[in-house]
């Protein structure tokens, strides 16, 4: 009995320890990376609103200004 107690608790623990790492690896991709693209936050429930407004916050505008040669 206490094998198997042994062995419940270290499937648990490893599972748990995956389970954390997967969490945390996905957060610093999206933190560093996916967060970027308009695209993946709309596919996650963002509102084109709510992309222009982070764009506009972090300084990347996607509008573009014309030059003018006089």
């Amino acid at each position: 009995m206490k094998e198997f107690i042994l062995a419940a608790f270290s499937f648990i623990s490893s599972l748990l320890l995956v389970v954390l790492l997967v969490c945390i690896g996905w957060y610093l991709v999206w933190t560093f990376f996916l967060s970027r693209f308009r695209f993946v936050r709309e596919l996650l429930g963002g509102t084109s609103e709510s992309a222009l407004v982070n764009d506009l916050k972090t300084g990347r505008s996607r509008l573009k200004k014309t030059r003018r040669d006089l």
